[in-house]
């Protein structure tokens, strides 16, 4: 019986220190998980992040400008971007770019190299992601830019014109509501191959437009912006408006002329000048016709301007005219 007890009392120690084992193992962990990070377990912090993808080069000027995209949402979880580059067999790394841009400019290559490049993203933990495609690109000798640049309007549409530097080169047009600032992506779906592009024509907004001469290659190797365009609806003065007669009638005098060219004319403006006094506005309309209602008894002269966004154009003179006396 004595050797009974000793034995449970054994087992019963083991057990304490079985328990106590458990308690110094399990309370760690507890604190570990309830003050530290709450939400995902720590080991997906390890996990490997998602690769960059849609990687693709433009050659312009002396840079070549590497693009990319990356999921939004899972830009918290990564640390960098790692750019590799690649003119032979082993890839080197380029500095590394902040998670929030997806793009990088590279200025130390040379015409008539092939390079090869690749993107891989870095978590937090220095975990890298699969590796990006692979875009290789081999970049020309950019040509010269367009010039001569300039513009008219037809209708509802702006036509743009240059001349081109040399035959057999493309063309990309870039347009701004901001002076001298442009993006990557040109106004046109693909490279132009025409000395003239057509663009929506807005009278509201001054508008800004650039164009740069390319090879139509994989990278587009775009050479340098021509001189800037500046389409600003407030300097546009209209032309002399044609054919501006009358017809007397009782008590009125009707003016009317051809409607002009200038789609961007916003009104027409009828002076009158009676004997003695200077001109003065008597009114404003919308269509090429006005009705004075008030003529002089005597003589009459008008002068009628077309005007534009912000100016008007000359005036077209029409002296003496008398309106029919109604019968008494």
């Amino acid at each position: 019986m004595h050797h009974i007890k000793v034995s449970i009392k054994a087992e019963v120690r083991k057990s304490y220190g079985y328990i106590i084992f458990l308690s110094l193992l399990i309370v760690p962990l507890f604190f570990l998980t309830a003050c530290g990070k709450k939400g995902d377990p720590t080991l997906k912090e390890f996990e490997k992040p998602v690769a960059p993808s849609s990687l693709k080069a433009v050659h312009r000027e002396e840079k070549l400008v590497l693009l990319w995209n990356y999921p939004k949402e899972k830009e918290t979880a990564i640390e960098d971007f790692i750019i590799l580059k690649s003119s032979g067999s082993e890839f080197v790394k380029l500095p590394p770019v902040e998670k929030s841009k997806h793009t990088y400019e590279d200025t130390d290559f040379k015409t008539g190299i092939t390079y090869s490049y690749k993107i891989v993203a870095r978590n937090l933990k220095g975990v890298n992601s699969s590796d990006s495609d692979l875009v290789v690109v081999s970049p020309l000798a950019v040509p010269p830019p367009p010039s001569d640049l300039s513009f008219s309007i037809q209708g509802s549409f702006l036509l743009l014109r240059w001349k081109p530097a040399e035959k057999g080169l493309f063309y990309n047009i870039f347009r701004s509501l901001e002076k001298g600032k442009y993006g990557l992506s040109p106004v046109n779906t693909k490279p132009l191959s025409d000395i003239s592009f057509t663009d929506a024509f807005n009278i509201n907004k001054t508008v800004y437009y650039t164009v740069r001469s390319l090879h139509d290659s994989g990278i587009r190797d775009e050479g340098a912006p021509s001189e800037e365009l500046v389409v600003d609806p407030a300097t546009f003065v209209p032309s002399l408006i044609k054919n501006l007669t009358f017809y007397a009638a009782p008590d009125k005098v009707f003016l009317y002329w051809d409607l002009p060219e200038e789609s961007w004319v916003t009104s027409f403006r009828i002076y009158r000048k009676k004997v003695g006094e200077d001109y003065q506005l008597i009114g404003e309309t919308q269509i090429p016709v006005f009705v004075d209602k008030e003529p002089s008894l005597t003589r009459n002269d008008y002068r009628v301007h077309a005007a534009g966004p912000a100016k008007e154009g000359p005036g077209a003179d029409l002296s003496g005219v008398k309106y029919i006396a109604p019968p008494e």
